[in-house]
């Protein structure tokens, strides 16, 4: 099981990161539509990967919860910084509990960094993103 959970995290991880990740690099139209893609791969995890668990491999933390544990936290920022919503709870509602049910988990919680500082830090990264994209 171990092995197959790897592997499949890996997959989906390589090939729907930048699905993930799009919204945050562009503005207008192009966010619009990368705001869909990032949508599309919430849903295959929320329905192929989730499922109908607390956690991706049953009732506990396991390796996908730590590979997926940054969308508990840097998802919202990002979504924050760029000014869109991509997860909505009542879109997403398994992967809303999820996250929520990970960022409480103690060692995660203790382990989480400042999320106004990471705001900070992602509004001027975005800001030097889409100033040298409208520059090309």
């Amino acid at each position: 099981m171990f092995i197959h959970e790897c592997e499949l995290t890996h997959l989906f991880c390589v090939t729907q990161i930048r699905a993930f990740l799009g919204f945050f690099f562009v503005t207008g139209e192009e966010q619009v539509k990368a705001v869909k893609e990032a949508q599309e791969s919430l849903g295959i995890l929320e329905e192929h990967a989730l499922g109908n668990k607390k956690f991706f491999g049953g009732d506990q933390i396991g390796l996908a919860d730590l590979a997926f544990g940054w969308i508990a936290w840097w998802l919202e920022v990002l979504e924050e910084a760029a000014g869109v919503k991509v997860l909505e709870a009542d879109s997403f509602p398994r992967l809303k509990a999820w996250m929520q049910s990970f960022k409480e988990f103690p060692t995660i919680k203790e382990s989480l960094p400042d999320r106004s500082g990471m705001l900070t830090y992602f509004k001027g990264r975005r800001a030097t993103f889409v100033a040298s994209a409208a520059d090309a």
